[in-house]
């Protein structure tokens, strides 16, 4: 007698973007990093995630191409991931668009401020999205 697969329930998000101000301490420099993971978890490897990053004047687009399997001789399991150090930002509101193979879009506005409260402020998240959208203040 064969028995169903148990299949995990669906997630509410296939991605998870992670937006802060950072400071790199080899160069010196303040950035602001967008950290990119998936919300599947892999058995095998620990996938990285390929994107493209454009960014012209005020707006900075996302073009999320899929997986590539990591260089080295040891398998690890986890998420896959990816980061982007935006360093020569100025500090004014930026569009942002998160484009997944052409089929999915998410667009939202990213403040930089000279706070130090809240130096990143996020606003227009779309509350539908193959994307969950995360600033400093979040959990």
């Amino acid at each position: 007698m064969r028995t169903k697969k148990v299949k995990p329930p669906p997630k509410k998000f296939e991605y998870v973007l992670n937006v802060s101000k950072e400071h790199d301490g080899v160069s010196k420099r303040d950035y602001i990093s967008f950290r990119f993971q998936t919300t599947k978890e892999f058995l095998t490897f620990k996938y990285l995630l390929k994107i493209e990053c454009i960014v012209e004047e005020k707006n900075l687009c996302f073009n999320i191409l899929g997986f590539s399997a990591p260089i080295g001789d040891l398998s690890d399991y986890g998420t896959a991931g990816y980061e982007f150090r935006f360093f020569d930002y100025k500090f004014a509101e930026y569009n942002i668009l998160i484009d997944k193979k052409d089929s999915d879009k998410s667009k939202f506005k990213m403040t930089v401020q000279r706070s130090k409260t809240q130096p990143v402020k996020l606003s227009r998240i779309p509350k539908k999205s193959f994307i969950e959208i995360k600033g400093e203040d979040d959990s």
